[in-house]
């Protein structure tokens, strides 16, 4: 199923929650792990997680990943292809938060969960990536809980629920996935009310808490805003990245989009020089 077709299809209010997520399941069903890395199902903090390992992987070394959904759908098989690229290329296991969902559990029901799990770790070295709803997760646990992540990536991130997302009528119309309306049920059912709260919108938060941070998106997505905001605040730990004409979210098409492949090989470069680890070049 493409973009569009998904944006159509499956991400619209109107849809009730339980058949988007269904759609969502059947539309992500070809997405698989690359590189020979195995999946397992396994339980980190009392939280429901995904264990990705590649053959060759040191103990101590850990990347905790954060899906994306707008907070009501998704789950970690949308990360597949990046992270069994970063858990080859690293040689590190990637633990896939599959945290509670809105609005059966609504907030801070996730982000308790990704920072239970970012607790779990062990005294393991720990980098970490999220994307879209789930960067914006990931952010707001590290800006609140104490942890040991060397270095992080977001990807196409949500970082303010409240941010009006008309007003920009290009980009409303070029952006092949997102609509204004879709976002605004998912941060209701989220958030409810009070949108500009840092833990739902960490975009307001404490950026001085984060380790060294990646910032990937593109033009054409319509949370690209977010990016821009952050990178006006001049921090010197965060470095953003856009990419004219790419989309939300297209990170996630490694092995299918060589934009994709690029990015996963940034992202790889980030975290070996937050941590001192190699990153290894796999070919495809």
């Amino acid at each position: 199923m493409g973009l569009r077709a998904i944006k159509r299809l499956v991400l619209r209010p109107e849809v009730p929650w339980a058949k988007q997520r269904t759609r969502l399941r059947a539309a992500t069903m070809g997405y698989r792990p690359l590189f020979d890395v195995a999946v397992e199902n396994v339980t980190i903090a009392g939280v429901p997680c995904e264990r990705m390992t590649p053959k060759n992987y040191q103990k101590n070394r850990v990347i905790v990943y954060v899906h994306g959904g707008g907070f009501c759908t998704g789950s970690p098989a949308m990360g597949y292809p990046l992270c069994s690229y970063l858990a080859a290329s690293l040689e590190a296991q990637v633990i896939c938060v599959n945290y509670r969902l809105a609005p059966e559990h609504p907030a801070p029901a996730a982000l308790e969960d990704v920072e239970a799990v970012l607790r779990g770790q062990g005294g393991r070295t720990v980098v970490a990536l999220g994307d879209s709803a789930g960067g914006g997760l990931l952010a707001s646990a590290l800006q609140r809980t104490a942890h040991d992540a060397r270095a992080v990536a977001l990807l196409s991130p949500w970082l303010d629920l409240s941010a009006d997302r008309t007003i920009d009528a290009v980009l409303v119309s070029r952006d092949p996935l997102l609509s204004p309306q879709w976002l605004g049920a998912c941060a209701r059912a989220y958030a409810g009310d009070d949108l500009t709260d840092p833990a739902v919108s960490p975009l307001f938060g404490p950026w001085e808490r984060m380790p060294p941070t990646l910032v990937i998106g593109g033009s054409d997505d319509l949370l690209a805003l977010d990016a821009r905001r952050l990178d006006v605040l001049g921090l010197e730990q965060v470095r953003v990245r856009e990419f004219t004409d790419f989309w939300h979210d297209f990170a996630l098409s490694v092995g299918q989009l060589a934009m994709a492949d690029e990015t996963a090989r940034l992202i790889a470069t980030h975290f070996a020089a937050g941590t001192g680890w190699r990153a290894h070049t796999l070919a495809y």
